[in-house]
């Protein structure tokens, strides 16, 4: 593998240069089908929560059966992840990387969490009764939230369904190893390949550090979303399509595993064959869309669908299940649930207007003053470099700040939602 011809940059199948740069509509469209999945899973397809005013089996019967697969919303969205975190950070260094990522997450985080906290606070009541919202019990479990990093601390989420992020930064952590050393085509390769055997290998060793390292259950849906990264900007290998099957042969049988355990778990009957219809149609889509192949799939709407996704994941479920409760009784099921997705879209699309848009610049700027480290700091005596008494050194190259760090290629900032997910206590385990 190692030896493989290395592209030095993207190529049609003919041989010539091609760029491939540039934000994919396509992916924005995936980003809110997953979520919407997730959001369905959580208002329909959850039979021991009572939101509505009997089981959700009894109101919405052949919905429910169908929203039971929602939680495969998660997985879809570790894929795209993989993909487009590869994207944003090709050709950035690891202090550009970290920023992107703060700013990304953090802002509209925050916000969500006292929205949310406020709501859970004061229909407490509703929300415990509800069997799906759990809230934290002190002000230091809500203080731990800020960080997102409570559930390495086993403190409860304000929202349940926030699991997925520790999941998000444990990837980010390990990637950010490839990002300091530079993305290359080599070099990314290397790491999934070897990412994809260590996830084999843990499996079973039951080692909670390794464990928390690997993620030997969530690895094959993130090497599924780099490894079609690479076709995208490289063209087709045979080695990388061969990969892209040995990290579906692997997600699939995870996939049985989920199955298996939500229909323990929920009490419901899914099939693991059409799980895999609906994940295998979704990662076709994500191919055809690094093939080229949906490069006329660019409306604007699809765009304004992917900066919404992440909003509507932080904020959708303690709201819309209190309210969704606040409302039964009052209009039918079949009516009310539509009018709370579109209430929820409304929701989302103001919140990255009112906080995303304007706060996460502001908190990039901010960091990356606080992490320009090419400015002297301090007073250079008489004679140093030539310089008199009170003259500032004069900057100096650094390791790593030319020749090869020079970008071949704008950086495409698609990040996306980060994830989304299912409720926490429905986690799947390992078989």
């Amino acid at each position: 593998m190692l030896n493989a011809p290395t592209p030095t940059e993207p190529r049609s199948t003919s041989g010539t240069p091609v760029r491939r740069e540039g934000r994919l509509a396509a992916l924005d469209g995936l980003r809110l089908v997953a979520a919407l999945l997730v959001v369905l899973y959580h208002y329909v397809g959850t039979p021991q929560s009572h939101i509505w005013e009997r089981e959700n089996r009894a109101v919405f019967g052949r919905l429910f059966d169908f929203a039971n697969y929602g939680y495969l919303g998660v997985q879809m969205f570790f894929v795209i992840s993989g993909f487009v975190i590869c994207m944003s950070c090709w050709d950035r260094n690891l202090k550009d990387f970290f920023v992107s990522r703060v700013t990304r997450l953090y802002p509209m985080y925050w916000v969500a969490i006292v929205v949310s906290f406020a709501v859970v606070h004061f229909n407490r009541s509703v929300a415990l009764d509800s069997g799906v919202i759990r809230a934290p019990t002190t002000l230091s479990d809500l203080l731990v939230n800020f960080t997102m990093a409570q559930d390495a601390l086993w403190v409860p989420s304000v929202d349940a369904v926030y699991w997925t992020l520790w999941a998000e930064a444990r990837f980010y952590l390990l990637f950010a190893i490839v990002v300091a050393f530079g993305l290359t085509y080599r070099r990314v390769l290397a790491f999934a390949s070897l990412w994809l055997i260590a996830a084999v290998i843990t499996n079973h060793l039951d080692i909670a550090l390794l464990d928390q390292v690997v993620q030997p259950i969530y690895a094959p849906y993130f090497i599924l979303g780099i490894l079609l990264y690479l076709i995208h900007r490289f063209g087709s290998t045979p080695l990388l399509w061969g990969l892209v099957g040995v990290a579906f042969l692997l997600a699939q049988h995870q996939v049985l595993l989920d199955t298996r355990h939500f229909n323990q778990f929920l009490g419901v009957h899914m099939k693991w064959t059409l799980a895999m219809v609906l994940f295998g149609g979704f990662l076709a889509v994500v191919a055809a869309t690094a093939l080229g192949w949906l490069r006329w799939a660019n409306w604007k709407w699809l765009t304004i669908a992917g900066v919404m996704t992440y909003p509507l994941y932080l904020l959708h479920q303690d709201i819309g299940v209190i309210t969704i409760r606040r409302l039964k009784g009052q209009i039918e099921p079949w009516a009310l649930l539509p009018i709370m997705i579109a209430g929820m879209l409304v929701l989302a699309y103001l919140g990255h207007r009112l906080v995303e848009k304007p706060f996460a610049p502001r908190l990039k700027k901010l960091l990356k003053a606080s992490m320009n480290f090419d400015t002297p700091s301090k007073i250079v005596p008489r004679g140093e470099r030539g310089g008199g008494v009170g003259k500032p050194a004069e900057p100096t190259a650094r390791d790593g700040e030319t020749g090869t760090s020079a970008r071949m290629f704008p950086a495409v900032d698609q990040d996306g939602p980060e994830p989304v997910g299912v409720v926490d206590a429905s986690r799947p385990g390992r078989g």
